[in-house]
């Protein structure tokens, strides 16, 4: 199952694109993408008429969507996916400085994952990848070794720190428009299907995932 782990719509202030844009462009390029997961930054929406909306649109294309976030902290851009209500009582999520380390023991306490966002672009994470995997274990088992917006010699020190470390490589497009540009670049390859966010979380902590990058992106 191919899902884009990384995408920003009209929610986030840095993008105009409505979710059905996106949807309707990974349509008609028949693309195979089985799921796409928006991470607005620094907002996960909980607003009943936007997972309503959701809903209808992945019945109408037959895409699934999940919701996650692109949150702030103190090292920069973490992917959270799993956010309980718990998760949102603990933390101010529209905060620009979040404490990663809580963030992403609690999260994994709750079944979630966190995930560094290019980390090795305009980030704190790439550096300290070896000493937050000593200190965090299993809870930080994925990066993003590819970024549809990163250069090549950042997604490379991202996959070659991924190598050396053990961990989990995903990808995702990091999408702001709905363009060639900056859609349908890359991906990540799940082994399983999954219907959820919750099925989605355990695919990724068990590391049964990997980067994928569409036809067009790898020519």
């Amino acid at each position: 199952m191919i899902v884009d782990l990384h995408m920003h719509t009209n929610l986030s202030s840095d993008s105009n694109v409505t979710p059905e844009q996106y949807l309707a462009f990974a349509s008609a390029a028949a693309s195979g993408l089985g799921a796409v997961c928006f991470t607005e930054h620094r907002l996960f929406p909980s607003d009943p008429e936007v997972d309503r909306l959701y809903s209808e649109l992945s019945e109408r294309f037959q895409i699934r969507i999940f919701k996650g976030i692109e949150a702030d902290t103190d090292l920069g851009h973490l992917l959270m996916f799993g956010v309980t209500h718990e998760v949102m009582r603990r933390f101010d999520l529209t905060s620009r400085m979040l404490n990663s380390e809580h963030v992403i023991e609690v999260l994994y306490h709750e079944g979630g994952i966190a995930i560094p966002a290019h980390p090795f672009r305009d980030s704190g994470f790439g550096v300290r990848l070896d000493a937050l995997l000593a200190r965090h274990g299993a809870a930080l088992g994925a990066i993003e070794a590819i970024n549809g917006q990163n250069s090549e010699s950042e997604n490379t020190r991202a996959q070659d720190a991924a190598l050396k470390l053990g961990l989990t490589q995903v990808g995702g497009s990091d999408a702001h428009f709905a363009t060639a540009r900056w859609f349908l670049t890359c991906a990540t390859e799940l082994e399983r299907d999954v219907a959820s966010v919750e099925e989605f979380c355990v695919e990724l902590r068990a590391g049964r995932a990997r980067p994928y990058l569409f036809p067009a992106a790898g020519a």
